[in-house]
């Protein structure tokens, strides 16, 4: 009897993964384990269908909610963007991907490490996330999930306000409808450091719902999470008959759905045999090198000099450059129009000099000082 693949980790990685192998490939024995009780590490997921929209057929089940909108908001202008939004809710992502597998396949509340996954499998797909950054800032979220005393009137998703302060560093909310009298917040500051102050956050979120004449009944849930927001490439363990998926997410917004469905699709489009498995791996690492190197150098915008309109400069963009930015792919003249609109920042006053044709030195210039 063939040894099953061990897929280590439950978090969105995993859990995709298992879940997308069942559908194409039935054939191929595999083991997801996660040391929790359930999938997902207990996040909500949200993101724009054009982050996605090559693997929408197979998401559709795990969508909780969805709107044709999104709108856009700061202090300077706003906007509206034609692109559907969606929001996996982090018990339906539990359900639907658990009640998939089945007990034959998965193993909740229980963890095991590569080496004793390699005894009992043919390879193991290490996707706990376990890798190191020896420079970093982090991004510290608060999402609360508030019934309020009256209607709010929102009829799309605020993906990005930043009618805020932060003495730390950039700081935005999104607010996304749940029903007439439901608001889900999410929270999102960037900092140089892991302290989480919760009960600043709590209170700047709940005057910034006062400021908006919001009124909350009840909170219904709370998430906090602090994730990391590289200056530099990961380093992760990767051993013998391993294969690691650790430090694959968006460099800047952190999300990490964009690159696990991609790759996911490469991957169960192989025989999924090891050494097929890594040479698919590998070239995908390589080629989202090429383009987190430029992420990586807005972080530090975001962390290192506090250039907190960074994403307001972003979000003036058009919609194709945007969405190049949420898949982590940003053409070079994209790179520029970004950073010469941070005119106060000295690389921006360098790269206007920069004629537009010479995409070499562009390029080099914006690699160059990202690493």
């Amino acid at each position: 009897m063939e040894k099953p693949v061990i897929i280590l980790g439950g978090g969105i990685w995993g859990s995709l993964l298992a879940m997308r192998l069942k559908e194409v490939l039935p054939h191929v024995p595999f083991r997801l384990y996660e040391e929790s009780s359930t999938l997902g590490n207990h996040e909500s997921i949200s993101f724009r269908e054009s982050d996605c929209k090559e693997a929408m057929s197979w998401l559709r089940p795990l969508i909780s909610q969805s709107w044709k909108l999104q709108h856009v908001k700061s202090a300077k202008f706003e906007r509206w963007i034609s692109d559907p939004y969606h929001h996996i809710e982090a018990k339906k992502f539990h359900e639907v991907i658990a009640n998939n597998l089945g007990s034959e396949n998965l193993r909740l509340n229980n963890m095991m490490s590569p080496e004793f996954g390699i005894q009992e499998g043919s390879f193991v797909i290490d996707a706990r996330n376990e890798c190191y950054f020896s420079k970093k800032g982090f991004k510290k979220s608060l999402i609360l999930e508030v019934e309020l005393t009256e209607e709010h009137n929102l009829i799309a998703p605020v993906v990005f306000d930043n009618h805020l302060e932060n003495k730390e560093s950039a700081r935005h909310i999104s607010y996304y409808p749940i029903n007439s009298h439901t608001l889900l917040m999410k929270d999102f500051w960037y900092s140089d450091n892991r302290h989480l102050n919760l009960n600043e956050m709590r209170n700047s979120l709940m005057d910034t719902l006062s400021d908006k004449g919001w009124k909350i009944a009840k909170v219904l849930r709370e998430e906090t999470n602090i994730s990391d927001i590289p200056l530099v490439p990961p380093l992760y363990r990767e051993e013998g008959r391993v294969i690691s998926l650790a430090g694959l997410f968006h460099d800047t917004t952190g999300s990490s759905i964009t690159m696990a469905t991609t790759l996911i699709d490469q991957m169960v489009n192989t025989s999924f045999r090891f050494g097929e498995l890594k040479e698919v791996v590998k070239r995908f690492r390589k080629q989202a090198e090429m383009d987190r190197q430029f992420l990586r150098f807005m972080n530090r915008l975001l962390i290192e000099q506090r250039q907190h309109q960074v994403f307001e400069v972003l979000y003036k963009q058009s919609f194709p450059l945007i969405e190049r930015f949420s898949r982590g792919n940003l053409k070079v003249i994209d790179r520029y129009k970004i950073i010469a609109g941070k005119s106060n920042y000295e690389v921006g006053h360098l790269l206007k000099s920069v004629k537009l044709s010479n995409v070499f030195t562009l390029t080099r210039l914006t690699n160059n000082t990202a690493t």
